[in-house]
């Protein structure tokens, strides 16, 4: 049966990167860049990841933590407002130094990555990123 659920995996990281950024559209506006008041809301709902969450193995983005999600049987959905506008290629640039590789497609707003323990799918809609985390 492990065989089928690796099937699923790519399926469930295309479903979790339209989510995302569906959930990034509904959430824009044309003041996104002027965002004081949302960031200081946004600090104080910070979330905190889940406990089974592969910190040691999986770099994210340093800011605040908008959505956390998942578990390991499942997978991981990670949002994170990060604390500047370079978020998305800061997060490409931290699973690479961590010897992550990127797939084939990638673009200037989602990638996946892989490495022998994860799959790790990045997206932005706009300044936040967003994690869809996998065990492979």
């Amino acid at each position: 049966m492990r065989a089928n659920s690796k099937l699923l995996v790519p399926a469930a990281i295309v479903a979790a990167l339209s989510i995302a950024s569906l959930t990034g559209c509904s959430g824009g506006g044309s003041g996104s860049s002027s965002s004081p008041t949302a960031t200081a809301s946004q600090e104080a709902t910070s979330k905190s990841l889940p406990s089974d969450f592969p910190k040691s193995d999986v770099p994210l983005v340093d800011g605040t933590i908008i959505v956390a999600n998942g578990d390991h049987n499942d997978g991981w959905s990670v949002t994170v407002q990060p604390k500047d506008k370079t978020g998305f290629a800061a997060a490409k640039a931290a699973l690479e130094k961590a010897g992550y590789t990127v797939q084939a497609g990638a673009t200037d707003s989602k990638a996946v990555y892989t490495n022998a323990k994860y799959t790790v799918a990045v997206s932005t809609p706009g300044v936040a990123v967003t994690y869809a985390v996998t065990a492979n």
